[in-house]
């Protein structure tokens, strides 16, 4: 989505009901949010890049503090902050 393919006004509200973070630095569209697998897109004029530079840092972390401790079962950061009105 972001820049060069910003998310349709059409789908805010409806589609992606609310607004978060993720990893606490990349501002992101949600969609079901209660759900265990819900629908993220970063925010119009967020470029994509960020988003996925911030996803494969959370990754690597995630992989080492696994192979630091075997029982650790990583989470994933999402912080839903508001709902979008339709």
């Amino acid at each position: 989505m972001s820049i060069l393919h910003p998310v349709p006004k059409e789908k805010l509200g409806t589609e992606f009901t609310h607004y978060g973070w993720m990893f606490g630095l990349v501002p992101v569209y949600i969609g079901n949010a209660g759900a265990d697998g819900p629908l993220v897109a970063e925010r119009n004029w967020v470029p994509e890049w960020w988003f996925s530079l911030w996803a494969a840092a959370w990754d690597l972390f995630m992989t080492a503090a696994c192979a630091v401790n075997p029982t650790f079962e990583p989470g994933f950061m999402l912080f839903v902050t508001g709902e979008i009105k339709a």
